[in-house]
């Protein structure tokens, strides 16, 4: 892989996101993989966009994709990959939980498929996160027949091409994101494949989405997406 672009979602991580930024430049450049990152700020209300715009100014690689208002993880993703140079596409959450030296076996694989998608063995995320995820999984499972582990792993990568094939089935799609991503491309035929990560603790914060108060209407909103995907014919079938 001569060139990758690197889409992140950001939301109020100032304490590390330099940090993050920097971890996975320095692992590109070991890679010798020419590349761009892409920033999908969403409105952040901390010292984030501080920090990025100090970035911005110093290293051309490091795309602005920064927004004044929330648009949601899902719309962040999307507006990062319309962007993007690359064919090949690595998707990752902002938060540190990724670690990048799993990159190099993902690169090798996603040769032969339309994307790689991360398995957090074990997963390091709080139990209620926990929970929703198997309770979410087995609707999942019954719904698209799905062999992944995690079909919500925030360390993936896609072409490019077979992602804007699928991009008009996930426009309205807000938190489940990837659930709904690997619900479309099973739909849609894709060839893939899973890869155990390194999965690591938050480095700072918290979560700003599984929040207990929150939740009522995120399920809602998810369950009612995936069904809706299930639902659409097929982008090649007769």
């Amino acid at each position: 892989m001569k060139k990758i672009s690197v889409v992140m979602p950001v939301y109020n991580e100032g304490e590390i996101i330099d940090k993050i930024i920097s971890e996975w430049e320095d692992f590109l450049k070991l890679l010798n993989i020419d590349y761009e990152i892409i920033i999908c700020e969403d409105g952040s209300t901390d010292q984030t966009k501080d920090k990025l715009s100090k970035i911005f100014n110093l290293n051309k690689r490091i795309i602005n994709n920064c927004v004044e208002y929330r648009r949601g993880y899902g719309r962040a993703v999307i507006s990062g990959i319309q962007i993007s140079k690359s064919e090949h596409i690595l998707c990752i959450d902002s938060d540190g939980q990724c670690d990048p030296k799993n990159l190099v076996e993902f690169i090798k694989e996603v040769k032969n498929n339309d994307f790689v998608i991360g398995w957090r063995k074990p997963r390091k995320d709080r139990k209620i996160r926990l929970i929703y995820s198997f309770l979410f999984k087995c609707l999942h499972d019954i719904l698209f027949n799905s062999k992944l582990n995690d079909p919500s792993c925030p360390f993936i990568i896609i072409k490019k091409s077979f992602f804007l094939e699928i991009e008009h089935l996930l426009l309205d799609v807000k938190e489940a994101f990837w659930w709904a991503f690997v619900g479309a491309a099973i739909q849609n035929k894709a060839k893939y494949n899973q890869i155990a990560i390194n999965h690591r603790e938050r480095m700072a914060g918290e979560t700003q989405v599984y929040q207990i108060n929150k939740m009522p209407l995120i399920i809602i909103r998810n369950i009612y997406s995936l069904i809706k995907i299930k639902f659409i014919k097929p982008i090649h079938s007769s």
